[in-house]
């Protein structure tokens, strides 16, 4: 799961999308979505990181 989030974390940087980008791509709020993708081991629940994905992805 760590490494699934860090990989997020990291296609984030690298296409230049903020957490609120993000947050509104997803219809996700983006305060909470900003304390998830803080780099540790705190786990993301996986529905919310399919959909990180699914909207990195296009």
């Amino acid at each position: 799961m760590e490494e699934r989030k860090l990989g997020i974390i990291a296609m984030m940087e690298e296409k230049g999308v903020t957490v609120d980008k993000a947050a509104e791509a997803i219809a996700f709020d983006p305060m909470i979505l900003g304390l998830y993708l803080v780099k540790d081991a705190y786990p993301v629940p996986k529905r919310i990181l399919d959909k990180l994905e699914a909207a990195l992805a296009n």
